[in-house]
């Protein structure tokens, strides 16, 4: 207010030396200047307001003859004279006029501003002429000059006043339709009534006598015009239409130009131009032509023609025209609005007065002919659209065309005065063609409303937030009765008067003028001179170019004298170039068209950032930039003079690499659209916040704007000239107009064609350098969740010299620049390649030799060359860079850029441009949003926008309207809708939708204790499944899902349970998120690698250890795979849902409510009425003794510091969350958890992890609390612990779709340089493919269709292969295990047993004894590379009296793995989870992943199992797996033996040939009396015994075979029970396997269970899962049941014995460790011991000099160096110290003893050498020599001990052995000495080290110095290591 007070506003009325003081004293300025401003400050300072506020002071003071000094300027409430005047403080009130010169009487002489007549000008009337110019007096009256008038009112004489002042009369009668009257206050010959004709949608034609028709001719047609005038008054008019193909149905034509030619004049109004062309010159409105006879102006939204007859025309510039014509000219028209004769059957009159009844001859007959424009003139028959009933009925409802005709509508009052029927019909029809476009609608509804404002009906709102809101230009807003002159700039209601009435349209706001068709600010306001309207700064010349005139908005228009340039005369007229004076921009060129001057561009722009991001700017300069924030790339600067303004930022990522971003984000600003486009959301785009599907038509006010998919871009097009393209990955590209020629600034540079000035900042100022030249184009407003940086500052990678010499290299990015004839050469002088190539080199060695790296800049380069014409083929091949094309797609080298796209794929425009090598849709499918889909499955196309098939969203901006693309009827069908109350309408990652305003969390944590909805909390420890949550109620709106929870026990405790897997029902998916999967989720029974995008509906992925899934509902569900789980539901599903999680009320004493409505006593019976399922041996209740509470005193321990007390710690790191968090309910479960698992270090950090978590998702900040020795979180390679790390970290799947805000989280980090691919940190260069949404690891094989008719490899840069596929023989397509793919129909079984005894994989039984290694299977045939290779072997041993061998080791060996001698604790997992190893009952299983299971349980008794797929392809003693039993004997070598012992001999591993046959002759036999004996039920007869325990199983597992074996065994051993219940418990694990239902078959005096301590026995044991390792990490188990010792409640399984659970070891790298185990590395850099405390800890590691990495009883590690002297089997010594040479000697000699013959562990090592073999000599036999035995080994591996013949394997003792391994027999007593005697007759000699310094004989003393090894036995020094070996020859041997 004050401001307007001062004296440049108000303040000059009341300034006592102002131009009004003299008048202070007569005429108060108080209340003038409190009116004043009161008046101006309610205007915001509006000067017009402000003006006459003063001008009111002014007349008041001169009235009161009060002297006014001069107060206006030029400047200052400037007045704008008529012609001929000029203004005057002091004017006289009464001039002279052309009809008196004197005053008249009684007008007073008063002094009044206003405007005089100039020197030599009167006025006349109320214009300034020259006296020359003065009227006539007739009857008393003036008249001036040309005016006609009628004499006496009666209309029957016309008079018409002349020069020099005479009025000429002629008699005169009124036309027919006329009558003489006063309107207006001008008497004249008026007409009586009028007609209306309409055009309109299809067009819709009603003619001025009612008459309807559709005709869609695409001419120029007459749509009225006045015929037969001959003999009348009536001036001649014409109203031209031209029509045009609607753009989104070629059958149907609109409405594009109206042109009226009247008084000689053409004005022509044009679809969306806004403005008006008057005889081809455009001007703004409104116009008043011809001294008002003409007015043209803006009435709501439409345009109006108005003549002083009555003609008015007027055109919405989009589809509806209205012509309304005067009374008189009854039956005085013609065209196609007809003849107006009151009659509309013959309205169809051609030209020449025939009337036809065919429209298309009737519209073809008013063609306006027009050179060179070809159109077509109408339909006919199927041609024509038609609209079928059921969509007829659709756009009936009130929600579309019946708003119209409803009777209770905003349009019901004017029913009765206009007949809504027509305009329904006509809404109905085009509604209908358009495929229910709303625009069609709201334009077809505003057609009603308007005529209703025109026949004088008050139409009431029909427009909201939801239905057909109006879109207003900036500054103004809608009003369903607009008032436009309020707030009107000053002047403009000079040209035309207010309208009396008000129309519905768009209303300044407040501080705006309405400038006659927009609103501005006052001082935007133009100049309205002579009834023209010109623009701010507008230049005008007059018609003969002598004036120049501009526009100045404080002044008014400014006019100079001009002259054209001259002509020369010789030059005609007509040659002269139109571009002569076009004045383009500097870098523009003229072009003629249609006779005018055009400016258009020279050239265009091209700037682009890629890879890195590698900048390009318009003028070629060429750097890097790595931030990682939004900048501006490129935006409009500087004074534009017309041209669009525009911005362009974008955004960078960081991928793994602080060094390297790439382009992510790229948002363009243009036409008052922001339009984003975002990496990954393939085609999509974000248009104002709403997310939306390609292909896009932006319409803003007649410019177009399109985004489209090319290829794999996304483009952006703007019709001035702009291109902008993003690939959805990391390349930009700009392209602009060279127009814009030095007027853009940003990172592109400023576009002068200098690149060397291109470092300055926002300011103008030059920068020094590129990263403080990147800095200063950052945004304002960043993203506050994403924190970004301008350059890498810490953790940086490097680039070393060497490095980047390789990637210099032709193989690499050289192959850009070579000049040796290579595939890029080509283009070198197109584009130069220096640029790309140092960018490759850069890229290449940031990133570790990625080839993503040269990919991106082979493929930039290949690109930038097509678009200089150069096409590359074949670079993709050669450097290995396949592009990833997605389901039914593929790559093509040169496709067409515009490909087939819905919605309308049959209608492509025409395509220009260089071909594409993109990824190209299928034959029969299109693009689709990005995806390719059946040609016929395409969506809806609506306002410009594509929906998919079944997409709804809501419309307009209040959520009032929800729509769905129906794909029964092609087209997007509305209705009314509304959010609910408990719902707010908001745009979420650019989707508007009803979303809740509040949300709540239900969860599951730890034992499990739970804590629902509405904050009831409660424990229930049931093992089977329950309802979490559901819908349980039918309410409109809300998606149905369900969760459902399975818990188990853990540690063998049966108190207490966890969650172990969550399941989601919801929209026909069900999603399962296990224990059993860590890190990996099931999608519909298939595993799935995270992140995992489904449709549009689910979205998982990774958040810490947390899994989360988002639905599209709200619903978000979490589990960690370990024990917690979480539902969080939106509002509206508040008191809509029940389970476990209570009902949602807000009312947590409710909560425990079971399924039948009634209230549970505890949380026992709740969670029993809530079990949804059974799981075997499950239960919802604690039963046995084990169900104890935990006492007071127990609680106590657990709530100390050491334990659970740091949860509630005042002074600890969780302090800040108590106020926040309550940390008593959480203290309270840990203590209870840890009570109950004895403390153990993961129950108790899991449940501080628990109150960690609920802390983080709060928003608090914790401190950390792990430490080294107290729950520290050990994380796998390439990762590190981070206490706060993001909710949502970067991903090689990099699903941006997920926007995040979940809250950070501590977990597992990767480290610099990596990324999480599924659940593996991997180096980006390694990281896998999307496909479809689904992200697969490298080298991941998947099948995506339904039938595995395709089979998909994941390859290296992120490409999917594909190929057709499909399953071999014995395979079906299914789900096994979680994945889909070719599995074996069914499997084979074959066992060994007992003696042993064999069962082939075909049936066939026989016996074999022999005592070595076996090959029991292997694969012989892997079909050509399809199958997974693998052997198992099978060692026998001698048994008892050594009449039976049994099974002592098996052997399993695959591609993948192989035995390494290295002892592990069970279970353990290899090779990515492929190879699993656990025990289960007394059993170690093997399973693979391609079906392999192989079961030994130690004693007695293998099994292996091989699937289908391997029929035919097998060999071994198990047979060749084809079905037929009589060929199993096969050999090797393909032949067929009858003879067991030559068949089984042959399948030997170590040494064929030897001493590992059968029995042969000397096999058992059991005489028929001991058969029946060992037969009955109380010995082997048990196995068959009809109601035995083993009854079940007789059906599954034939008994005869293993009564027989048994009977064999028990005979052969003389009836030993041990072997008895060996060869029972053999059937009893073959009826477990195949799942028979066995009962217990021991007893106290039948084979008794002796079990360890703290376990007992169990027909069913579990000693897979209540295992140690199993409460650390689960532990795939497989259903199955065996007998076994399990251990007892309390107790857990260690791998070696049962212990208390606070005794467990440690987790390590997926192994077990047992409390001070330890873990080295396989090459011994590190070795990790498992403490106390459950913590590993782990340091380097170094084997020296005198060590050896290497595995040692089991046992990897640096071990000492062992003493080794080898004997080749040339007879080459190799001493313990390292000398060698040949022995030379012949004999026995002694090569190695302990020298102290005393020593307890002596022995002395004999060799027998002979020359066996052409002269060569070799060892023949082997002594060793102990104090209590003499082992000897012949050259065919014969053993004697003690002088007897003894089989192998065989023991000395305790601690010596014989046995063969490796194809060698060895012979060992540990920690002394290993002796090897291979079958190549190689001896060799191991000591410990222990020894060194000890030994003697011709392998030396191992005193690790060689120099003294070439001393004789007497201890002379020789040359000759023969010499050395002859010294010791052994005395008690023979010599030779």
């Amino acid at each position: 207010m004050i401001q307007y007070e001062k004296e440049d506003f108000c303040g000059i009325i009341r300034d006592p030396k102002g131009p009004f003081r003299d008048c202070h004293a007569k005429i108060d300025p108080a209340g003038y200047f409190e009116d004043c401003t009161y008046d101006v400050c309610l205007y915001k300072g509006r000067k017009d307001v402000l003006c006459q506020s003063i001008t009111a002071y002014t007349s008041a003071c001169q009235v009161a003859g009060a002297k006014v000094y001069s107060w206006r300027s030029s400047q200052f409430c400037a007045i704008k004279c008529p012609v001929n005047s000029h203004y005057e403080i002091c004017a006289v009130s009464c001039p002279a006029t052309c009809q008196s010169l004197t005053p008249p009487r009684g007008c007073q002489e008063l002094c009044e501003e206003g405007c005089s007549c100039d020197e030599g000008h009167i006025l006349s009337g109320d214009s300034c002429v020259p006296f020359s110019q003065c009227g006539c007096v007739y009857q008393d009256r003036y008249y001036h000059i040309g005016q006609v008038f009628y004499p006496n009112g009666q209309c029957e004489e016309e008079c018409k006043c002349g020069q020099d002042g005479e009025v000429e009369c002629k008699k005169f009668s009124c036309g027919p339709n006329e009558k003489c009257a006063i309107e207006n206050g001008v008497q004249k010959c008026h007409p009586v009534g009028k007609g209306v004709c309409h055009a309109s949608g299809d067009p819709h034609y009603s003619s001025f006598d009612g008459r309807k028709f559709d005709f869609q001719g695409t001419c120029t047609y007459a749509l009225s015009q006045s015929c037969g005038l001959e003999g009348t008054h009536l001036t001649p008019f014409s109203v031209q239409v031209e029509n045009v193909e609607w753009v989104n149905n070629k059958r149907v034509s609109v409405t594009k130009l109206v042109a009226v030619k009247v008084y000689d004049t053409t004005f022509m109004m044009r679809k969306n131009m806004f403005g008006v062309l008057v005889n081809g010159i455009f001007h703004y409105l409104p116009l008043n032509m011809k001294e008002g006879a003409v007015l043209i102006y803006q009435e709501g939204t439409h345009y109006v023609i108005e003549t002083d007859f009555g003609l008015r025309v007027t055109y919405d510039l989009i589809y509806h025209v209205i012509v309304t014509v005067p009374g008189n000219y009854h039956n005085k028209v013609c065209g196609l609005c007809g003849n107006f004769n009151g009659n509309p059957k013959d309205d169809f009159q051609l030209p020449n007065k025939q009337v036809t009844d065919n429209v298309n001859n009737f519209g073809l007959s008013w063609k306006v002919t027009i050179p060179n424009v070809v159109c077509s003139n109408g339909c006919e028959g199927n041609t024509c659209p038609n609209c079928d009933s059921v969509r007829k009925a659709v756009f009936s409802k009130p929600t579309y065309c019946g708003i119209i005709t409803a009777p209770k509508g905003p349009f019901a009052e004017c029913h009765s005065k206009l007949d809504p029927q027509p305009y329904f019909d006509d809404c109905v029809f085009d509604v209908c063609v358009s495929n229910g476009e709303g625009k069609v609608l709201c334009d077809s509804v505003a057609a009603y409303a308007f005529n209703c404002h025109m026949a004088g009906v008050d139409v009431k709102s029909w427009r909201s937030p939801s239905f057909c809101p109006m879109k207003c230009p900036a500054n103004s807003h809608y009003e369903v009765c607009a008032d436009s002159c309020s707030a009107a700039c000053s002047g403009l209601t000079e040209i035309v008067q207010c309208p009396t009435t008000c129309a519905e349209g768009c209303q300044c706001d407040t501080g705006f003028l309405f400038n006659g068709q927009t609103c501005v600010k006052e001082s935007e306001c133009g100049c309205y001179d002579r009834g023209k309207t010109y623009k701010p700064g507008e230049l005008v010349y007059n018609e003969d170019c002598t004036t120049k005139c501009m526009c100045n908005p404080t002044t008014g228009l400014v006019c100079e004298n001009h002259s054209c340039p001259q002509v020369d005369s010789q030059v005609p007229l007509f040659v002269v170039d139109p571009c002569k004076d076009a004045n383009c921009r500097v870098k523009e060129k003229c072009r003629v068209e249609n006779g005018e001057a055009v400016c258009v561009p020279e050239y265009t722009g091209i700037c682009w950032a890629w890879g890195d991001p590698h900048y390009h700017t318009f003028d070629n300069y060429n750097f890097d930039f790595q931030g990682t924030c939004r900048y501006v790339i490129s935006k409009t600067c500087g004074d534009l003079d017309g041209l669009v303004p525009f911005s362009i930022t974008e955004r960078n990522d960081n991928r793994g690499n602080r060094a390297v971003s790439y382009v992510r984000e790229v948002e363009v600003s243009v036409y008052g659209y922001s339009i984003i486009v975002r990496k990954n959301q393939i085609g999509k785009i974000t248009v104002d916040g709403e997310l939306l599907n390609l292909p896009l038509h932006l319409d803003a006010e007649g410019r177009v704007l399109s985004v489209v998919q090319l290829g794999h871009l996304a483009r952006i097009e703007a019709d001035f000239g702009l291109i902008v393209t993003y690939d959805w990955n990391w390349e930009l590209v700009i392209r602009l107009p060279s127009s814009y020629y030095n007027l853009v600034c940003g990172l592109c540079g400023n576009f002068n064609g200098n690149g060397r000035d291109e470092l300055q900042n926002p300011a103008g100022k030059s920068v020094s350098s590129i990263i403080e030249w990147g800095k200063s184009w950052q945004t304002p407003h960043q993203d506050k969740d994403s924190p970004c940086w301008d350059t890498c500052d810490q953790n940086c990678p490097t680039c070393d010299g060497d490095q980047r010499k390789l990637y210099e290299t032709e193989a690499f990015c050289g192959a850009l620049t070579s000049k040796a004839d290579n595939m890029f050469k080509k283009c070198h002088d197109k584009v130069d390649p220096g640029a790309f190539m140092n960018s490759c080199v850069y890229d290449m060695c940031m990133n570790k030799g990625d080839k993503k790296m040269l990919c991106q800049a082979l493929a930039s380069y290949s690109q930038h060359c097509r678009e200089e014409g150069v096409i590359i083929k074949g670079w993709r091949q050669k450097f290995g860079c396949p592009m990833n094309c997605h389901r039914h797609s593929h790559f093509e080298d040169c496709a067409s850029p515009c490909q087939p796209s819905c919605p309308f794929p049959e209608q492509q425009d025409k395509c220009t441009g260089t071909c594409m090598e993109t990824c190209v849709c299928d034959k029969g499918f299109v693009l689709s949003a990005g995806v390719c889909v059946p040609a016929k499955s395409c969506g809806c196309s609506y306002q410009g926008r594509y929906y998919k098939p079944g997409q709804r969203f809501w419309e307009g901006q209040a959520c009032g309207r929800l729509c769905e693309c129906d794909t029964t009827l092609g087209m997007v069908i509305c209705k009314e809708a509304s959010c609910s109350a408990k719902e707010k309408c908001t745009v979420v990652d650019g989707v508007r939708a009803c979303r809740p305003t509040s949300y709540a969390t239900c969860t599951a944590s730890g034992d499990p204790h739970y804590r629902s909805f509405d904050g009831h909390r409660f424990n229930f420890q049931g093992t089977c499944v329950y309802q979490l949550v559901a819908l349980c109620s039918d309410q409109p709106g809300l998606v149905p899902f369900k969760v459902t929870v399975q818990n188990e026990h853990r540690g063998n405790n049966k108190a207490v349970s966890f969650t172990k897997t969550v399941a989601l029902t919801i929209y026909g998916n069900t999603l399962t998120i296990s224990r059993e999967y860590p890190n990996k989720i099931l999608l519909n029974g298939q595993l799935e690698s995270l992140p995992l995008e489904y449709s549009d509906d689910l979205v998982v992925f990774r958040s810490g250890r947390t899994a989360v899934v988002k639905t599209a509902a709200g619903i978000t569900l979490t589990f960690d795979w370990h024990s917690t789980v979480s539902v969080t539901l939106p509002s509206n599903y508040q008191g809509a849902v029940c389970g476990l999680c209570g009902n949602y009320n807000g009312r947590g004493e409710d909560d425990l409510t079971m399924r039948d409505g009634q209230a549970a006593a505890d949380g026992v019976k709740l969670g029993e009425s809530w079990q949804v399922a059974l799981v075997p041996g499950c239960s919802s209740v604690c039963q046995g003794p084990w169900c104890h509470a935990c006492t007071d005193s127990q609680r106590e321990v657990y709530r100390a510091q050491k334990y659970c007390g740091v949860i509630a710690d005042k002074a600890g790191p969780f302090k800040v969350c108590h106020s926040r968090v309550d940390p008593a309910p959480y203290l309270e479960d840990c203590v209870f958890d840890a009570c109950q698992y004895n403390g153990h270090h993961g129950s108790v950090c899991d449940a501080i992890s628990t109150y960690v978590s609920a802390c983080q998702s709060a928003g608090v900040a914790v401190l950390s609390w792990r430490t080294e020795a107290f729950c520290p979180m050990e994380c796998p390679a390439n990762s590190h612990y981070t206490l706060c790390a993001t909710g949502c970290p970067a991903t090689c799947a990099s699903l941006t779709s997920v926007n995040c805000n979940t809250p950070c989280t501590e977990t597992c980090e990767c480290d610099e340089g990596f990324l999480l691919s599924g659940d593996l940190c991997v180096p980006v260069k390694d990281c896998g493919c999307t496909y479809d949404g689904h992200y697969y690891r490298r080298g991941d094989v998947f099948y995506p269709e339904n039938e595995c008719v395709d089979r998909c490899t994941c390859g290296e840069n992120g490409a999917i292969s594909c190929e057709k596929a499909k399953c071999r023989p014995g395979e079906t397509c299914r789900v096994v295990n979680g994945v889909k793919g070719c599995h074996p129909e069914g499997q084979a079984k074959c066992v060994a047993s007992g003696d042993p005894h064999y069962i082939s994989f075909d049936g066939g039984r026989f016996d074999f004894q022999g005592t070595c290694i076996y090959v029991l299977t292997k694969v012989c045939d892997d079909d050509k590379g399809q199958l997974t290779p693998f052997t198992v072997t099978q060692g026998n041993e001698k048994y008892g009296n050594g009449k039976v061998a049994v099974t002592k080791s098996v052997g399993v060996m695959t591609l993948t793995l192989s035995v390494d001698d290295e002892l592990v604790n069970l279970p353990v997992s290899l090779n990515d989870g492929r190879i699993q190893i656990t025990q289960e009952g007394c059993n170690i299983i093997v399973r693979t992943d391609f079906g392999l299971t192989v079961l030994y349980d130690t004693i007695y008794y293998v099994e292996v199992i091989v699937p289908s797929t391997y029929m035919g392809k097998m060999c071994g003693l198990c047979g060749n797996y084809n079905k037929n039993s009589r060929d199993d004997f096969r050999l090797p070598s393909g032949l067929q033996s009858n003879n067991v012992d030559e068949f089984g001999k042959s399948w030997v591993v170590d040494l064929p040939g030897f001493v590992c046959g059968g029995c042969g002759s000397q096999c058992p036999v059991c005489d028929q009396a001991r058969e029946a004996l060992f037969g009955k039920p109380e010995s082997c007869g048990i196995i068959s015994a009809p109601n035995g325990p083993f009854k079940a199983c007789h059906s599954k597992i034939d008994p005869a075979a293993y009564v027989s074996h048994c009977v064999f065994d028990v005979c052969a051993m003389d009836g030993n029970k041990g072997t008895l219940c060996n060869s029972v418990l053999a059937y009893a694990l073959a009826c477990q396997s195949a799942g028979a239902q066995i009962q217990s078959w021991r007893t106290e005096s039948f084979c008794p269970a002796l079990c360890p301590k703290n376990s007992h026995y169990e027909l069913c044991a579990d000693t897979c899962s209540v295992t140690c390792a199993n409460l650390m990490h689960p532990v795939s188990c497989s259903n199955t049941c065996f007998e076994g010792c399990q251990c007892d409640q309390g107790f857990v399984f260690d791998g070696i014995q049962c212990v208390s659970m606070d005794n467990c070891g440690c987790e390590h790298n997926g192994r077990y460790l047992t409390i001070g185990g330890t873990l080295v590395d396989p090459e011994c850099k590190s070795k990790c011991v498992c403490q106390t405390s459950g913590t590993v800890r782990c340091e380097r590691l170094t084997c020296g000099s005198n060590k050896v990495c290497e595995v040692r009883d089991g046992v990897r590690d640096c071990h000492v160096k062992q003493g080794q002297c080898i004997i080749d089997q040339t007879g080459h010594l190799s001493s313990f110290d390292g000398i060698t040479g040949p022995m030379d000697a012949l004999g026995a000699f002694e090569v190695a003893s302990l020298c102290d013959v005393m020593a307890e562990l002596w022995f002395r090592v004999v060799v027998d050498i002979r020359s066996c073999r052409k002269g060569i000599h070799s060892v023949d036999t082997v002594y060793v020599f102990f104090t209590n035995a003499t082992i000897a080994v012949n050259s065919q591996h014969e053993a004697w001990v003690n002088g007897r013949k003894v089989s192998l394997p065989g023991r000395v003792g305790c601690d010596i052995s014989v046995h063969i391994s490796d194809r060698s027999v060895v012979i060992e007593r540990a920690s002394a000495v290993r002796v090897t005697y291979s079958i190549s007759q190689e001896v060799t000699v191991i000591v410990d080290t222990g020894l060194a310094y000890k030994m003697c004989g011709a392998c030396g003393n191992y005193n690790h110095d060689s120099k003294d090894d070439m001393t004789t036995a007497d201890g002379k020094i020789t040359s000759s290591v023969a010499a050395v070996v002859g010294s010791w020859q052994a005395g008690d041997f023979s010599s030779w």
